[in-house]
């Protein structure tokens, strides 16, 4: 299960920090997820983190004092085992000085941290060459989604990625419904109250 946490978290080393997504920063990190996936939304799922209404947590990752990116944390209630990455991007500017390993890497720690085995998350197969190569150096192992059930991984080429945070090996996710099409719902009501 996953627990809130108001405070930042620090890395000394880079210092990076992470700060809880709050609705006295909600503006702040639609707009930064906006600059970082234009034709998505995250609106609904900070705001479900923000009220209680869904078991996630979200991040703004600072780069000294400096807001450089979002990511998230989240379980599946099929898959208890898995901490799932969210939302997670670095703004072009902050790229290529390390940020987004270790951004990475504390997401792995937090997941380890409440006892998820795996780590997993989602992304675009096709025109997504650099976070493809970022993510298989970083460990993870990619494998094609289709499952007929959830219809929005039909029309878009999907990707799960997996790492283990245990000393099992991490089981393939084999095309289980992930339920990719309510969280693409989730992402067009977003888009309409921006509108």
């Amino acid at each position: 299960m996953i627990h809130p946490a108001n405070e930042r978290i620090s890395i000394i080393e880079t210092m990076m920090k992470l700060e809880r997504i709050s609705a006295d920063n909600l503006e702040l990190a639609v707009s930064v997820q906006e600059t970082l996936f234009p034709n998505e939304s995250a609106r609904v799922n900070f705001e479900e983190s923000i009220s209680g209404a869904a078991d996630y947590e979200y991040y703004l990752i600072y780069e000294d004092d400096t807001c450089a990116g979002v990511i998230g944390i989240y379980s599946l209630q099929d898959d208890p085992c898995s901490a799932w990455l969210g939302w997670f991007g670095i703004l072009s500017q902050f790229r290529r000085n390390h940020l987004g390993s270790e951004a990475l890497k504390k997401f792995e720690e937090m997941a380890a941290a409440r006892h998820f085995k795996y780590a997993r998350f989602y992304t675009d197969e096709e025109d997504n060459d650099t976070a493809i190569a970022f993510y298989k150096a970083a460990g993870y192992t990619p494998e094609s989604y289709r499952n007929e059930d959830d219809e929005v991984c039909m029309k878009y080429k999907t990707l799960i990625f997996s790492k283990t945070l245990c000393d099992e090996p991490v089981p393939l996710w084999n095309n289980r419904n992930m339920h990719l099409t309510a969280q693409i719902a989730k992402q067009e009501e977003g888009n309409h109250r921006h509108e």
